[in-house]
């Protein structure tokens, strides 16, 4: 695609980062862009989206999903719409732009073709992450955290006295005097992963226990404490509150913490594994 395009109800004039592009990004690093456009339609019924298979907080499964650019400022009749998303697995996916004018879903018009598509190559978390640079500890439900993993070697300063560490790659050890209870259920990072029904199960379980025993403060980690813990959070959540479905319950802990995000088929093995009835 050429830098400037010609629609009928819009000139695109920037587009940043452009199709055919080869991208390196790191996950949970913020891919984000910017579509600058001239357009003789009111900029508010103008709706402007990036389009990727790549994985998302909101795309757990890894399907092709859009992503609404807002609207952000216009300079000299140009129009900017800005947005982005975290990647939350490793891998090789593609990217695209769409945009339409009011709500008319036959007006919408692709920014290229398939063939023409963005590259977007998404590597390992880098070590630079805010993540890394401290502990997170966040509260959940009563006595029940999640964190990463520098909360989790630094349990006992933080009145941790139970840790369920569900990274593969990192092991947790603490002194007997400690006394703090541990348990590794180790699974591999990235949303593109599933988590085994088993290890759902023995996580649940696992925490319960230490809830009947008496523990004050229970963290459930893994490196960033956001994708494999948070799963396990989730999980936890939903089989406890069989009231909720699994929006319901994945919201309830956007809303204690924002960055988490479920892993590949999660909604799946939780129904199974904790059927909601049907409501009438």
């Amino acid at each position: 695609m050429s830098e400037t395009s010609h629609f009928s109800f819009a000139e695109i004039v920037e587009l940043q980062p452009p199709l055919n592009d080869r991208l390196t990004r790191y996950m949970l690093e913020n891919f984000g862009v910017t579509l600058k456009l001239r357009s003789p339609h009111p900029v508010e019924t103008l709706q402007v989206q990036l389009w990727t298979n790549a994985h998302s907080k909101y795309n757990s499964e890894g399907n092709w999903h859009a992503i609404d650019l807002p609207y952000k400022t216009t300079l000299n009749d140009v129009h900017s719409f800005e947005g982005g998303f975290f990647p939350t697995s490793q891998g090789q996916y593609e990217y695209t732009y769409r945009l339409r004018v009011e709500d008319d879903m036959e007006s919408w018009q692709w920014l290229g073709l398939p063939p023409h598509n963005g590259k977007l190559h998404i590597k390992a978390p880098s070590e630079a992450m805010p993540w890394t640079q401290g502990p997170s500890c966040v509260g959940v439900l009563p006595r029940l955290y999640i964190g990463n993993y520098i909360a989790a070697s630094q349990a006992d300063k933080l009145g941790v006295d139970a840790v369920l560490n569900m990274a593969e790659e990192l092991t947790l050890t603490y002194p007997p005097e400690a006394d703090i209870a541990y348990c590794k259920l180790g699974t591999a990072d990235g949303a593109q992963n599933p988590i085994d029904d088993e290890l759902l199960e023995k996580a649940i379980h696992w925490i319960d226990d230490r809830l009947t025993e008496g523990r004050r403060k229970i963290l459930v980690n893994c490196r960033a404490g956001i994708g494999r813990s948070g799963s396990v959070m989730v999980a936890y959540c939903f089989a406890k509150h069989p009231d909720w479905t699994y929006v319901e319950t994945v919201e309830f802990v956007w809303s204690r913490k924002p960055s988490i995000y479920p892993h590949r088929q999660l909604q799946e093995s939780l129904e199974r594994l904790f059927p909601r009835q049907v409501k009438r």
